[in-house]
């Protein structure tokens, strides 16, 4: 199965407060999508389908959760963290 073609995603407040929950700016997030990074199937029985991990400007690793919206490419981060060890050996 093909990863799905993410080209930007929609930050709302909510996704927004929980980023910020995790020590996280939204610019982190929205900066995964322009490097280099990994789209992986999540976990069984998660609300978001995707896992996207790459690297923030200054190179350090961030996972995001994210869920389709209707729009094409466009997908909803539902949280985003710094990698766990086991995340970071996923960047290309």
């Amino acid at each position: 199965m093909s990863s799905p073609m993410i080209e930007a995603f929609l930050i709302d407040e909510d996704n927004e407060d929980k980023v910020w929950s995790h020590g996280l700016a939204v610019a982190h997030v929205l900066h995964v999508l322009v490097g280099p990074h990994r789209i992986k199937r999540n976990r069984h029985e998660r609300r978001a389908s995707h896992l996207v991990v790459g690297l923030d400007r200054q190179g350090r690793c961030i996972a995001v959760p994210v869920e389709p919206t209707h729009e094409y490419g466009v997908w909803r981060p539902v949280t985003a963290w710094f990698c766990k060890i086991h995340e970071f050996s996923w960047l290309p």
